[in-house]
């Protein structure tokens, strides 16, 4: 029928084409149908959400550490209810920040020296490694049901032929073509190679 839309896969990928009605495509059925399992502790690697919730405010508020601890002793004295709070001081609040900053990719620090008039100028730079940045995005379930592994044409019926069109990376050619590269490949070797591309809508 007029404006149905075609969806095809690359043929390394397996997927069968598909035409769906217009009113009822979806860019992505997986994300559009599946929920990831909730987080019933969002807050680890904090003891409660009570003091995940303090420490955000020291934070926020750029609290130095005397201020902290002026705040967690207030909070001690009035904390009540079944949440625990068993920060002390600054440092156990630092100890936390630094348990939780592990669970993601972390920043690395290199130094750029560069001569400019005779003088040796040096640039401390921090930067993420950006392989290692998608593949923490990939871990993350929420963020997951978003990613699109396979090249995709999308057509348009416009009553007598299918018409391409693109509209997202991984609608292009160039995103078809890549992957022509892991045909023969191991998937470990694809990744290796870098030939493997994923588009996070």
């Amino acid at each position: 029928m007029k404006d149905d839309i075609k969806v095809e896969h690359h043929p390394n990928s397996g997927i069968k084409a598909k035409v769906y009605a217009f009113e009822d495509f979806q860019r992505n059925l997986m994300a559009a149908t599946s929920d990831p399992p909730p987080n019933k502790k969002p807050w680890l690697p904090f003891k409660s959400r009570l003091e995940f919730e303090v420490t955000q405010i020291a934070l926020e508020a750029a609290l130095n550490n005397d201020q902290t601890d002026q705040l967690i002793k207030i909070c001690r004295q009035c904390a009540i209810g079944n949440d625990k709070f068993t920060f002390k001081n600054h440092k156990d609040i630092h100890r936390k920040w630094d348990a939780a900053s592990q669970r993601v990719m972390g920043f690395t620090k290199e130094v750029i020296s560069m001569t400019y008039e005779d003088k040796s100028w040096d640039f401390e730079v921090h930067y993420r490694d950006l392989w290692e940045w998608a593949a923490d995005l990939l871990r993350d379930p929420c963020l997951f049901l978003h990613s699109t592994f396979d090249a995709q044409r999308l057509s348009k019926f416009d009553g007598e032929n299918f018409v391409r069109f693109i509209d997202e990376p991984y609608t292009a050619d160039a995103f078809w073509d890549l992957q022509v590269c892991i045909r023969a490949v191991p998937t470990m070797s694809c990744f290796q190679m870098s030939c493997l591309p994923v588009a996070i809508a």
